[in-house]
Formats: structure tokens, C-alpha cells, sequence
């Protein structure tokens, strides 16, 4: 029947490949791990069953190494009724969805029809794995555009170099997990640590990031260390770095330079091997030019750019990363993952996540925990961004603008255009962060992400109108 899913048998024996087709299953013998070996009647297989043949066998683990690379969204169970702790681990390790280590063929099928079951929430899964998949990933990012594929290429060749590196990037679009990448591939042993320029006080800049001296301004009871000197022989991540305070670029750029910190009130410089990564959403060009930032500086940090294509450039990757997440959120829950019709992917695949990757996980743990419906149509899509951009009529009553003033009732030509409509601002402002922080769980990052805000300044307004983040966790 064409509706029966297909199944890859590695080694499999004709009595795992009877218990399969009676489980309703459609299995066929593979003998390669290629696209063309892999087509069978013009499909694409959804599961591969690899038989371990012994305790140590390292042909299966290195079948499903290369599966998980060529099809990267093929689920793989091995079948190691012998394996040792030690090959159970290695296929996990090189990629394995699942292993069964009980020696019948019951376990194996049933292991098999549990995954096929959870697929079927992703209807176009055979349309993203004919996709070429050789650098669908890189470390925890995936995709399926091109851009992407050159950027991770970029990454990890310039891993192992001392350069400094630039990223640029809407918010969302996983600046820091290619900033950690790169480090766990630098074969740096120190620590990646990370600095939000946008969430230091100015007036502590320094001393956060190069630390101080005891007793050289009030409050210093006792030496700091400063972040860079936490990343002695690891990376440090700047981002942000378009809000970093003039005083503190200069001193950056010294410690670039010199290699070498100064700490508020010591009078040594104390040598430093760091690698610095910034990054950063907004145009550090346009900030040069508006003196805002440092043009010197600026060349120092773009030795090397990576620049992330935001999600609406590569809509390849939404129904991919969507049936990623959820499938992984799906695991972590411990939950079976709705089915998502057709016309719910066209309306995912058409509309322009403004905050990206981070906005599309959140939605898809939105719709994991709180849509009831096994199957969703393209209503159910408009619905479920309703939560996000609007507050529902039965949510908690949304705060009051804080000078306590109703909104106008009528027009007084008396009073000017802005006290009119200044109330109206902030009630709308009020509103507007009350319904980002329901739909991000009380998460300010990620609220502050979706705003477009710095993490400082989602905070003072959250202040300002007497939000508590607590009430949406």
C-alpha cells in the first residue's frame, strides 16, 4: 500500500523483515548508505534498522554514523542483541535514534512502530530528506539552505585561528550557539564566557570586564577578576557590542592590541590569551559613521565576518526546524507531538518569524503543550499566533498605564496631540509586553528578543508599568 512507511534493513534477518511487514510496514534490503541506494519505489525510506552483528561491531556503528550524516532526518534503530555498554554508547553517539538490546524480533518492531507513529506530525519529511544533507548540521544548528551550509563550512575552518570574528545577525537567529561552536571547535581549553554589552551598568563596564583592584572605587571590597581574565585560554563572547560605553571600546581595543588587561586601579598590565568573538544585530557601520562607535575598534573585531540569514531568507528551514524542535521537545516531555496538516505548513512556511529560530522553537513548544487537537489545519496556525501577538480575554487583567489616568473618552482641542496620545501609548506598550511575556513563559531574553529591546530595557519597563515576569512563568 502506498500509505505503508518504508524501512531500510541493514543485515536484517527475513524473520525481522516478516514481523515488520506485519506490523505494517513496507522493509526492503538496503546494501549502500547513498540517496539512490536508498530510493525504493521513488521514496525515501522513514526509518533505518541496522542488526549489529556482535558485541564490538564497528561496520554498524559506522552505518549509522553515515546515515545520520547523508539523511539527516532518517531515524535509525540498531538492533545489538550482544552489544557491549561500549557499542551501545558509540551508536549513540554516531547518531542512533534508538538501540534495542533484547534479543527478539518483538522489541526491534515495536521500538520501530513507536518512532514511525511520531513521524507522522511532519507530512513533508520525505520531500526535507531528498534535500542534499551532507552540512545539515553543524554542532546544535541545522538547516537546509545553502548560506547556511558556507557559514558552518566558515566556522570550521576558521575554528582553530586566534581571529577575531564578527556576527551579525537579527536576534534569534542563534548568534550565540555559532559563537560556541566555534569555540568547541577551536581546541581551546579555557572557558567560552559570555557578555551582554546591552545589560552592564556603564559606570561597571570596566570592572566586569577587566575587573578592579580592592578599595579603587566604592563598593570594591574585594578584588575582581573580570570576565576576560574568566576566559584565560577560551573565548569570550561580546554581544551586543554595538551598546558597549565609549571609555570601555577604548580600553578594548587596547586589550586587543596589547593582549594584555589593566584592572580599574592597578597600575600593571597582566597578559591575557583570549580569543573575542562580538556580536551583534544592528549596523556597526551606520553606528561609525554616527560616532557612536569606534572606527578603529571596528576593523580590529571585522577580521572575520559570519553573517546569519534571518529565517524569512531561508524558508527551507522552517518546516525542517519545526519538526525538529518538535520532536525533540516531544521527547523531552514525553508527550506525542500533534499531526501538522499541509495547509498548517504552508502557513508556517508564510509567515516571516521576526524573531527567528528562538521564536520558532518557542512556538513550537507552544502548540507541543497547549493546542489539544492531534491534527492541525491552517486555522489552528492563525490561532496559535494570536496567543503570542494578543492577549486572550480571559488572561489577567493587563496593567493600568503607571500614571494611573483612564484612557481619553474624548477629544479636548484644548490639550495637544501628544497628551492625548501619550496614555494611549502606554497602554499599548503595557499590553504589548504582557502578551510577549505569556507567550516566552515569564523568559525575559527571549521576550526581549521578540521585542526588538535590550535586556535592560525590557526590564525598566516591566518596572515602569509594574509587570512581574513571575505571573507568566
Amino acid at each position: 500500500m502506498p500509505d505503508e512507511p518504508l524501512v531500510a534493513l541493514f543485515r536484517g534477518s527475513p524473520e525481522l523483515r516478516n514481523a515488520l511487514r506485519q506490523a505494517g510496514c513496507r522493509p526492503f534490503h538496503a546494501k549502500a548508505v547513498n540517496l539512490e541506494q536508498l530510493h525504493h519505489a521513488g521514496r525515501l525510506p522513514r526509518l533505518a534498522v541496522v542488526a549489529a552483528a556482535e558485541a564490538a561491531d564497528a561496520q554498524s556503528v559506522a552505518v549509522a554514523a553515515s546515515l545520520a550524516k547523508t539523511l539527516p532526518l532518517l531515524d535509525v534503530v540498531v538492533w545489538a542483541a550482544h552489544g557491549s555498554g561500549e557499542l551501545v554508547r558509540d551508536l549513540f553517539h554516531a547518531g542512533a535514534k534508538d538501540v534495542v538490546v533484547a534479543s527478539g524480533v518483538n522489541a526491534v518492531v515495536e521500538t520501530a512502530a513507536a518512532i514511525l507513529a511520531n513521524q507522522q506530525f511532519l507530512p513533508r519529511i520525505d520531500a526535507s530528506a531528498a534535500a542534499p544533507a551532507k552540512n545539515s548540521r553543524f554542532e546544535s544548528l541545522w538547516s537546509r539552505n545553502p548560506a547556511m551550509w558556507d557559514l558552518f563550512e566558515l566556522c570550521d575552518r576558521i575554528a582553530a585561528s586566534d581571529a577575531t570574528v564578527l556576527i551579525v545577525g537579527e536576534t534569534g537567529t542563534g548568534k550565540e550557539l555559532i559563537a560556541r561552536a566555534i569555540h568547541r571547535r577551536s581546541g581551546r581549553t579555557g572557558r567560552f564566557v559570555s557578555a551582554n554589552c546591552s545589560s552592564i551598568s556603564p559606570e561597571l563596564f570596566d570592572s566586569e570586564l577587566f575587573g578592579h583592584e580592592q578599595g579603587s572605587f566604592t563598593g570594591a571590597t574585594r578584588a575582581k577578576t573580570g570576565l576576560v581574565r574568566h576566559a584565560e585560554g577560551g573565548t569570550l563572547l561580546l554581544d551586543e557590542i554595538g551598546d558597549m560605553p565609549p571609555q570601555s571600546q577604548m580600553s578594548l581595543l587596547r586589550m586587543l592590541q596589547e593582549r594584555s588587561v589593566r584592572p580599574v586601579g592597578g597600575q600593571d598590565e597582566i597578559p591575557v590569551d583570549v580569543r573575542v568573538i562580538a556580536a551583534t544585530n544592528a549596523s556597526l557601520e551606520q553606528a561609525v559613521e554616527n560616532d557612536e562607535f569606534r572606527e578603529d575598534l571596528f576593523y580590529r573585531l571585522d577580521v572575520i565576518r559570519l553573517t546569519i540569514p534571518p529565517l524569512r531568507d531561508r524558508r527551507e528551514d522552517i518546516v525542517f526546524l519545526l519538526g525538529h524542535f518538535l520532536r525533540k521537545l516531544a521527547n523531552h516531555y514525553q508527550i506525542p507531538p500533534p499531526q501538522l496538516s499541509e495547509e498548517f505548513l504552508d502557513a508556517a512556511t508564510a509567515y516571516d518569524w521576526p524573531g527567528n529560530v528562538r521564536q520558532l522553537e518557542n512556538f513550537a513548544e507552544r502548540i507541543l503543550l497547549s493546542v489539544r487537537r492531534r491534527r492541525l489545519a491552517a486555522k489552528d496556525f492563525a490561532k496559535c499566533m494570536e496567543i503570542e501577538d494578543e492577549a486572550p480575554e480571559t488572561a489577567a487583567p493587563l496593567p493600568r498605564p503607571s500614571t494611573g489616568q483612564p484612557l481619553p473618552l474624548r477629544i479636548d482641542t484644548g490639550k495637544p496631540l501628544a497628551e492625548h496620545l501619550e496614555p494611549l501609548t502606554r497602554e499599548i506598550e503595557a499590553r504589548y509586553l504582557t502578551a510577549v511575556l505569556r507567550a516566552t513563559a515569564g523568559r525575559i531574553q527571549p521576550a526581549a528578543d521578540i521585542a526588538g529591546l535590550s535586556r535592560r530595557t525590557l526590564l525598566r519597563k516591566l518596572k515602569q508599568y509594574g509587570i512581574d515576569k513571575r505571573d507568566f512563568k
